[in-house]
């Protein structure tokens, strides 16, 4: 099975460590991972701007949220998209977190997956850009 997301706006920070509070330049839903590029916004999987931090809750430009270096995010999905256990999970192009790949910054890891089949949780820490010698 590969791992997509239903929706994004599903997500859930289960645990986040060490808040910040951060202006947006952007609209960002809870979970999101974030990146700085002339402010902080949607991290897309944009080359030299990696994805540092991921959003404790929603916003849009001008607001001012608490976001998190390193947190656990639940995911949902179907169960026909299902994530495995231990998977590397990486930022795609429109922000949403998928199977790492080719050229895509890897952000963490599948930690939990529910008997429902539907959720997950997923630890990440937008350090793991500092290591990540095949992503942007």
């Amino acid at each position: 099975m590969t791992f997509s997301e239903t929706a994004s706006l599903n997500r859930k920070i289960v645990r986040g460590v060490a808040p910040v509070q951060i202006t947006l330049a952007g609209t960002v839903a809870t979970g999101d991972p974030i990146m700085y590029s002339s402010g902080w916004k949607l991290a897309a999987n944009t080359s030299g701007a990696p994805a540092i931090l991921f959003a404790g809750q929603p916003g849009v430009s001008g607001d001012i949220i608490t976001a998190y270096p390193m947190a656990v995010v639940e995911m949902t999905h179907t169960a026909a998209n299902v994530p495995t256990m231990g998977m590397i999970i990486a930022v795609a192009d429109a922000g949403t977190y998928a199977p790492a790949g080719s050229g895509l910054q890897d952000i963490g890891y599948v930690i939990e997956i529910d008997t429902d089949n539907l959720h997950s949780r997923a630890q990440v820490m937008g350090m793991i850009t500092e290591v990540d010698t095949a992503g942007t």
